[in-house]
Order: structure tokens, then C-alpha cells, then sequence
């Protein structure tokens, strides 16, 4: 019995040591990937067709306004990185926001896209175009708002299924090599201590994976 017993030690040692070793495999691979800047598609072998990236678009249901822009956009933004941010405000649209925006000197709404609580998805500027919501980011990222404040409330699940789509296609569309939260390249604390960043990435790495 005392034997069985050590054997059965060494055996939950043994898992215990396997899993970490997966993670760890995990952790270096994706560390190694934002090193190198290479795109999650090109690294994990991603190749959609033109018709499963326009099916994935279908399906976001994107809502477009007329933003009235108050000057021509500059249509020079070359995608590599995804970066989320929240509104800071509990309820607020995207026309608020594109008129907070002009009040601030700017074009017009600074983000890509907006997702409100009830999970629907706005267009802001065209994914071509400069944005102006991450200083020194703006010709080279996509910027995704949330309605919300993440300081003091919680992502909504129809929110965190929209971003999960959304996500996943323009990764698949763009070489995003990289995705990330405003505070990582700014001092602020957008998009909140709240926001569930890591999660995301770990079901990007699911769906990016399962299309492999």
C-alpha cells in the first residue's frame, strides 16, 4: 500500500510537471512571436479564403453612421496591432462620442470600432484610416472601444462574444502580430483593471489555432 502510494505521487508529480512544461511552451512560443513581429496567421498557419473572411464580416452585423467628418481622413494605416480601450463612461454612444471628439480638435471618432453593452458592433473610422485614439499607434493599429467603465464595472457577455468575433476576424483579415490594452503603451488606465485582456488572448489563440 505505502508503495502504491508513492507511485501515485510520482504520477500527479509527473502531470503536474507536464502541464507546466506545456504552458511554459505556450508562453515562450507567443513571447517569441511578438519578438520576431510575426503575424498570428503566418505563425500558426492561418490561411482563410476571400469568402470565409467576407462570411466573417457577415456575421459581425457592423452598424455604420455618417460620422460628418470635420476633415478628410488620412487613409495611411497599415494594421499589425489591436489595441482595446473603454469609454469610461457607463452609457455613451457613438455619436457622444464622435461629438466629444471634434470638441477635442479631431476629425471626428477616434476609434476602428465601438461595442456597445448589448454586444452591437459601430464602425468608427475605416480600417484604412489614421486613427486617434493611441498617441504613436495610430498608422499602424486598430483601435476597439467598449461602452463602459472597466474601472468599475465588468465587460458584458454579449460584449466579450462581439469582441471575440471581431477580434478573431481582423486578425485572420490583417498581420496583427500583437493585441493589447491602451495602458500598455500610454500611462492611463484604460481600458480598466477590469477589462479581461488575458482571456481574450488565450481564445484567440483557440480560434486561430482550430482554422490552422
Amino acid at each position: 500500500m505505502f508503495i502504491a502510494i508513492k507511485i501515485k505521487k510520482k504520477l500527479v508529480l509527473l502531470i503536474i510537471i507536464i502541464v507546466l512544461v506545456v504552458i511554459g511552451t505556450v508562453i515562450f512560443r507567443e513571447a517569441l512571436r511578438e519578438y520576431l513581429k510575426i503575424s498570428y496567421k503566418k505563425f500558426y498557419f492561418a490561411n482563410p479564403s476571400y469568402e470565409e473572411i467576407i462570411n466573417l464580416e457577415k456575421d459581425l452585423n457592423i452598424n455604420r453612421i455618417d460620422y460628418n467628418w470635420t476633415e478628410d481622413l488620412i487613409f495611411n494605416n497599415k494594421p499589425r496591432k489591436i489595441i482595446f480601450h473603454h469609454a469610461a463612461r457607463s452609457i455613451w454612444d457613438p455619436e457622444g462620442i464622435n461629438e466629444f471628439h471634434k470638441s477635442k480638435g479631431w476629425k471626428g471618432i477616434g476609434y476602428n470600432y465601438y461595442i456597445r453593452k448589448d454586444g452591437s458592433i459601430y464602425l468608427g473610422r475605416d480600417e484604412y484610416a489614421e486613427g486617434a485614439h493611441t498617441k504613436g499607434e495610430n498608422s499602424s493599429s486598430l483601435g476597439i472601444c467598449l461602452e463602459g467603465n472597466f474601472e468599475e464595472e465588468e465587460i458584458t457577455k454579449e460584449q466579450f462574444e462581439s469582441i471575440e468575433k471581431l477580434t478573431h476576424y481582423l486578425i485572420l483579415k490583417y498581420d496583427i502580430y500583437k493585441i493589447m490594452g491602451h495602458r500598455d503603451v500610454y500611462e492611463t488606465l484604460c481600458p480598466g483593471e477590469n477589462f479581461p485582456l488575458e482571456y481574450i488572448k488565450e481564445k484567440v489563440l483557440i480560434n486561430i489555432k482550430s482554422i490552422s
